[in-house]
């Protein structure tokens, strides 16, 4: 079975024109990430390397899904959101008229928040146009309208004295919010994307306790945990991995690449062996997660047997005694694939048989991906669908997809842009301060 990508891109087009259900009427607070998710979806499935073509076909590569007009209207949809503190707020209910503000100009410090900032920044780039000469030296100004050392500051007062990251950033100036790693993952690509590494200490935060924090995360187990002491969870795992591999780019340390990736993680052998682990064979009887009857999905007996001609369905999920799930498949697949230079022994997954899950199990009838089989479709387990699948095709190009990048969990011509984005902030940074 193959990736229905005109069924998917009709889904995201639904999505993204009309109103969603109802039933995302609870997440109205986290607009801008069910924004992400959407746009995000329809950019990997029109960007230029999502054409695929036999070498006698004469067509023409689609055109993308997002017109001009649509670029323009959600990015300044986007900078609409950010916040007079620093960081962007989640949705437009949250940004309030001076006019309302108990406390005169300054927005309540809560509103803003660390994942509507990694989303905005994501989105930024996403929406930006590429010149129409590409010849040409011209700025794309990703992130000129952004308050860069704004939200450098806002960052850098969100993390603990522990090395962990908060959410927000409290009334009373304490922050709020739990040390969940998916903060520290946004806290990492947040501080490269607005080039915290080449700032000064006021604005920066600090690096060593970050490692620290995400050291003592790995459990017994080898896998990563929400912080200390918590319950490993590949989702945690990738964002672990993720976030060390994202410090790893401003290191520029030639003789070890990997210098943080290996500082962060004690022992990488045990977490490669906690995430292959998490493949499971698929039996149709537990397909429901609440089902009350004992599981019968099982380990398969020997992972390091499976291979391309076993035609069993293996799904992954995300922490023992949990069944397949379409958002772990991305999970797993993208940590693995950012510890393959960092781990010299193979990783000994069935891509093949976590791609035909994906496939015949989770990708619904009207488009998108359900959270397990039987499921409907949402846009947060629909686009990591795809992420799963552009990640896991590896060299061999998943056909309808464009190439990704795993690191940003974008698509590649949008992560080439946020490091364009980045330049060109930094750029502006160093002319502001040799005016000064």
């Amino acid at each position: 079975m193959e990736l229905d990508a005109a069924r998917h891109i009709r889904y995201f087009k639904r999505c993204y024109s009309a109103v969603l259900p109802h039933h995302y009427t609870a997440n109205d607070s986290s607009r801008l990430s069910l924004g992400y998710f959407i746009v995000a979806g329809l950019d990997i499935l029109s960007s230029p390397s999502s054409y695929t073509a036999s070498p006698d076909s004469k067509s023409k590569p689609p055109p993308s899904l997002l017109t001009s007009k649509d670029r323009y209207r959600l990015r300044k949809w986007v900078l609409s959101l950010q916040h007079r503190g620093g960081g962007f707020c989640g949705s437009p209910q949250h940004v309030f008229p001076d006019e309302l503000l108990p406390n005169g100009p300054v927005t309540d410090p809560e509103n803003a928040n660390i994942a509507a900032t990694y989303f905005a920044l994501m989105l930024l780039a996403i929406v930006a146009e590429d010149p129409k000469e590409p010849s040409k030296d011209i700025p794309l100004d990703i992130y000129i309208n952004v308050n860069r050392v704004a939200t450098l500051r806002w960052l850098k007062s969100l993390q603990r004295e522990d090395g962990s990251f908060g959410e927000i950033l409290k009334p009373d100036g304490t922050v709020g919010g739990g040390r969940d790693m998916r903060y520290a993952y946004m806290a990492a690509v947040i501080r490269w994307v607005l080039g915290g590494d080449q700032a000064d200490s006021g604005l920066d935060f600090n690096v060593d306790k970050f490692v620290s924090h995400i050291k003592r995360s790995q459990t017994f187990d080898g896998g990563i945990a929400e912080s200390s002491m918590g319950e490993s969870h590949a989702g945690y795992s990738y964002c672990a991995v993720a976030a060390l591999s994202m410090l790893d780019l401003t290191a520029e340390d030639e003789e070890n690449p990997n210098k943080y990736l290996k500082a962060g993680i004690p022992n990488i052998p045990a977490l490669v062996h906690y995430l292959v682990s998490r493949q499971f064979v698929y039996t149709e009887e537990t397909d429901d997660e609440d089902d009350e009857t004992e599981p019968s999905n099982t380990p398969a007996p020997d992972i390091a047997s499976l291979s391309l001609e076993d035609h069993s369905v293996a799904g992954f999920s995300g922490r023992p005694n949990k069944i397949p799930d379409t958002c772990y498949t991305w999970w797993v697949a993208g940590a693995l694939d950012l510890l393959s230079d960092a781990f010299e022994g193979p990783t000994r997954v069935d891509q093949a048989s976590g791609k035909q899950f994906l496939l015949e199990k989770t990708q619904h009838v009207i488009g998108g991906f359900g959270k397990n089989a039987g499921k409907p479709p949402d846009v947060y387990h629909a686009y990591l669908g795809l992420a799963a699948l552009a990640t896991m095709a590896g060299d061999e190009q998943e056909a309808g997809l464009g190439l990704f990048n795993v690191r940003l969990c974008i698509g590649k011509e949008a992560a080439n842009r946020v490091a364009i984005g980045r330049k060109e902030i930094l750029q502006k940074a160093a002319l502001d301060a040799a005016e000064d």
